[in-house]
């Protein structure tokens, strides 16, 4: 670890315009390698989301597909973050390339022998959601480390253009690919993608030591330390309950697409893949204003809440669609407002902690985030039993509810960090 910025001593190579994060060409090369991860990633979930549409009929049964994916962000989220706090960061984000290719290529296998049941695709959303869980946070605390406080905000931004630029592209992909493809094929493909991104990735420093010195040996008790300084920080706890209440309450619209597209709007597989997308098109418009803007975000914590409430408000709106164009634009607008969701958390996260915290609390994040799924299935099972539309109205009323508590019981959540 280096006590200068990061971007001194780089001149060679560099870019002279554009966001400040881009001259810098460690971020360019992780950016590489996340904007082709995510462009696999979001044409795996339109095949697989598909492949479940096709064999029942039932809104619990997609939920279930969001909870298998998004469980291990619940379970092994506080585990990870200690890992980052005490081992290369870079090589975690790397091996996590690694496993992702031996998933997709042993899912592809299964498929080619016949073996796509629903439990099968479950167990390989599982495996893919632990690798996930991996990533992410590595990823992103990498990053930080490449650009430093200055720059984050900017950094993170890019970040999320990399993924929503993915996410419509590759949901578009995957509904030609699931029309045209065998998907056994597929998932060689994208197999042999995420190795070559495992390869693109070496050689690249660590840029910050591990810290092993502390709770070496017991896991448990790194995590106790980090979540006492997190309990006691009141701006990152309320974070963390924003963006638990929101993950549990407020993203119906993404978890209930596919039903949606079946049950209400009668789409094919293009138009399924095409409103997969509208999503990641919405949010793209906010990440890429971030990172152009390239300013520094100095109160990301009032914006958090505030994203979260109109996301709530939106979500009952989105309940309501009955077409494939209208609920293509609702959905759009709702990415549009979670992308100041999806960069005011993290970013508050990163501002606040110190380095030799960063990994944990980013674990708790992680935690928060894997309310998700049992959101999700709660939604499914909601809807099963009231109605899809009127469960989702359900959900947001409550989720609004819960974010109006979390503005007046903590006003530390809505000042400048930093």
């Amino acid at each position: 670890m280096t006590g200068s910025s990061p971007f001194q001593g780089r001149r060679r190579g560099r870019f002279r315009r554009g966001p400040r994060p881009l001259q810098h060409p460690v971020f360019r090369r992780v950016l590489g390698a996340s904007v082709v991860s995510h462009l696999v990633r979001f044409l795996d979930f339109t095949i697989v989301a598909w492949l479940v549409v096709q064999q029942t009929d039932d809104s619990s049964a997609v939920g279930l597909l969001v909870f298998f994916r998004v469980i291990p962000f619940l379970i092994l989220g506080p585990f990870i973050g200690a890992l980052l706090d005490r081992y290369s960061r870079i090589g975690i984000f790397r091996k996590s390339q690694l496993g992702m290719a031996i998933v997709a290529v042993g899912f592809g296998v299964a498929i080619a022998f016949g073996y796509s049941s629903l439990p099968v695709i479950y167990l390989y959303t599982l495996f893919s959601g632990v690798l996930m869980v991996v990533e992410i946070p590595s990823r992103r605390a990498y990053m930080s480390s490449v650009v430093g406080p200055a720059a984050l905000g900017s950094a993170m931004a890019l970040d999320m253009v990399s993924l929503n630029s993915a996410w419509f592209i590759g949901s578009n992909l995957g509904g030609v690919v699931a029309k045209l493809i065998d998907p056994s094929i597929a998932y060689f493909g994208i197999g042999a993608v995420y190795l070559l991104n495992f390869l693109s990735l070496r050689g690249l420093p660590v840029m910050s030591r591990p810290n092993r010195g502390e709770s070496a040996g017991n896991p448990f008790a790194a995590i106790a330390e980090g979540f006492r300084f997190s309990r006691a920080n009141p701006a990152i706890f309320a974070g963390l309950l924003v963006v638990g209440v929101n993950n549990f309450f407020g993203y119906a619209f993404e978890s209930m697409a596919p039903a949606f597209a079946r049950d209400i709007y009668g789409a094919g597989p293009t138009q399924f893949g095409l409103l997969m997308s509208a999503q990641g098109l919405g949010a793209l418009v906010t990440a890429g204003y971030v990172a152009v803007r390239g300013k520094r975000i100095a109160n990301p914590g009032v914006l958090l809440i505030s994203a979260s409430l109109v996301q709530m408000v939106g979500s009952v709106g989105f309940s309501f669609t009955q077409t494939v164009g209208v609920g293509f634009v609702a959905i759009a607008l709702l990415g549009l407002v979670s992308m100041v969701f999806g960069i005011t958390h993290t970013l508050l996260i990163l501002l606040a902690s110190p380095d030799k915290f960063r990994g944990r609390v980013m674990g708790f994040q992680v935690l928060m985030m894997g309310l998700f799924p049992i959101g999700s299935l709660a939604l499914g099972f909601t809807a099963d039993a009231i109605g899809l539309g009127q469960a989702v109205r359900v959900f947001a009323y409550i989720g609004f509810a819960l974010l109006a508590i979390i503005w007046v019981k903590y006003p530390e959540l809505r000042k400048p960090v930093g």
